[in-house]
């Protein structure tokens, strides 16, 4: 199965969010942690969700719900 990058953000916040309506929706999801814990916030990275290709289109229009 390929999955998509549908999300990514450097916020552990918005990535709650987003992976919340996410799972309200049903829609299954893989998150990669790209952020270094010791240096947290100071040396960037991101947070990213991928989901199923057959996914993308209803996962994205869910998250259009966060802007």
């Amino acid at each position: 199965m390929e999955k998509k990058k549908i999300y990514s953000t450097d916020s552990q916040i918005q990535v709650m969010d987003a992976k919340h309506l996410l799972e309200e929706a049903g829609i299954n999801y893989f998150e990669i942690n790209k952020m270094d814990s010791s240096y947290a916030g100071i040396l960037g990275g991101s947070i990213e969700l991928h989901v199923a290709e057959e996914d993308v289109s209803k996962a994205i229009a869910v998250l259009n719900e966060l802007k």
